[in-house]
């Protein structure tokens, strides 16, 4: 087995987007599919979310710590900004992501659509909007940016990605045709390898 374990159910937005930075560092690692809350999982992240990882015997959780110590600790192309003030776009989009995006998106859409969850039919019709609201904001960035901190792909993209590649499957997924920079977005990020090397299997 190799000594860097990435840990957590594949089709978790927040463990595709650990896979992504590892395709993309270059990283030989192995993919142990914990699902969350489970013992294993629990011996890895005392809340029993996903993901966790480990390089030999250093074990970290939380997504973003995770990918930073990925993109410091490991050779490979740079996962983040040389530029204080990109890396400063780029951490605030990375917030913005986890504190708006995905509770909208996944939680209030995604889950539902796709039966993960029971249907809560208002908290659905509630997340359109701001779905909608979402994408407009993320559309005056990519309207005029290849990527979210700049010409080059950064951590902020990748875990925006998986979301919206949820997004993509369920009937709200449509939305993303009216903004044509969102759109164009998610079509770069599906020509990279390590998207296309991410992708969750059901």
């Amino acid at each position: 087995m190799s000594d860097v374990i990435l840990y957590g159910f594949p089709i978790s937005t927040y463990v595709r987007t650990i896979h992504i930075a590892l395709h993309e560092k270059g990283v030989k690692f192995d993919h142990l599919h914990h699902a969350p809350n489970t013992d294993e999982m629990l011996a890895v992240n005392p809340t029993g979310k996903v993901p966790a990882f480990s390089h030999g015997d250093f074990t970290l959780y939380e997504t973003l710590a995770i990918a930073n110590y990925i993109d410091e600790a490991f050779e490979g192309p740079a996962l983040k900004p040389s530029d204080a003030k990109q890396r400063g776009i780029m951490n605030q989009w990375i917030s913005y992501i986890n504190a708006y995006v995905f509770p909208t998106m996944i939680h209030d859409l995604v889950l539902f659509r796709l039966e993960i969850m029971p249907l809560n039919q208002a908290v659905l019709d509630a997340a359109i909007p701001t779905t909608k609201g979402q994408l407009s904001l993320l559309e005056e960035t990519l309207a005029n940016s290849d990527y979210l901190a700049g010409d080059t792909a950064t951590l902020a993209d990748y875990f925006l990605y998986p979301i919206l590649a949820f997004l993509g499957m369920v009937p709200e997924g449509s939305l993303i045709a009216d903004y044509p920079g969102v759109n164009a977005w998610k079509a770069r990020m599906e020509e990279k390898k390590s998207v296309i090397e991410s992708a969750p299997t059901f």
